[in-house]
């Protein structure tokens, strides 16, 4: 079940809901551009460094033809569901709810990237490596949002002067 939630297609489209529910209840397009830098440039990211470093699976019958480092599925979940957990949290402010649902996005994002090593899919190393890239890709675009934050309502509060 946790490779299923780890595919690329399934959080895409769940990005997809996510920003369209953005939009809905909050109409705030700087935190639709983080769903979209976060998820969409994580992604391309660790597609960028599988081609760079072009390690091999492990071998097993079946093996996908992909390159293994890093982990796609570890980087991409990460990436999302921290993401959901980011934005839950910026829409809603209860504290004891804020707690539940990072713990589920992080107890999540582990079961996907041991999902792949139990599947022998990838190699431990492949999986600490992509949870890495995700959670530092993730703390970026968190600081670039933030920052831009903080640039808007300092030039609005120069207009209003």
């Amino acid at each position: 079940m946790f490779h299923h939630i780890g595919e690329t297609n399934f959080i895409f489209t769940v990005a997809i809901i996510l920003c369209i529910f953005i939009w809905i209840y909050k109409k705030d397009y700087k935190l639709i551009g983080f769903v979209i830098v976060s998820v969409g440039g994580g992604y391309g990211l660790y597609q960028l460094l599988k081609r760079l470093i072009e390690r091999p699976r492990p071998d097993i019958a079946d093996q996908f033809s992909t390159f293994s480092f890093p982990s796609g599925h570890a980087v991409h979940g990460l990436l999302y569901l921290f993401a959901i957990a980011y934005v839950l949290n910026r829409l809603y402010t209860l504290t004891k709810a804020s707690l539940i649902v990072w713990i589920v996005a992080i107890i999540l994002a582990l079961l996907i990237g041991i999902s792949r090593i139990t599947e022998a899919r990838h190699f431990a190393s492949d999986v600490i490596a992509g949870w890495s890239l995700g959670y530092s890709w993730f703390i970026l675009c968190v600081w670039f949002y933030i920052k831009s934050n903080k640039i808007g309502r300092s030039e609005d509060n120069h207009s209003d002067s």
